[in-house]
């Protein structure tokens, strides 16, 4: 479910498969394209481990790249960095 109208109308459009991609990974031999900005950064991040390359300014988490992750069984939360699962149990 979406709040908002408008964030319904975005999603759609990522099911259009004419929609402009402006927005091109930089790196040689990928060859791929974004309609968004902010996907073109998540994928820079995440698939070449690198957005020197880019001018587009991205945030990277801080520390929790490689902590222990997951999602508690008992009360559906997760966590991220404990040494135990949840508090709840």
């Amino acid at each position: 479910a979406f709040a908002r109208a408008y964030n319904l109308k975005t999603h759609m459009g990522t099911h259009d498969p004419n929609r402009p991609k402006p927005h091109v990974c930089p790196h040689r031999n990928c060859g791929r394209s974004f309609s968004r900005k902010h996907d073109l950064g998540r994928h820079l991040i995440s698939i070449h481990r690198d957005d020197s390359v880019c001018s587009i300014s991205i945030k990277k988490p801080v520390g929790v790249d490689k902590a222990n992750r997951g999602w508690c069984d008992g009360c559906g939360k997760g966590w991220i960095g404990r040494p135990t699962e949840c508090d709840c149990k």
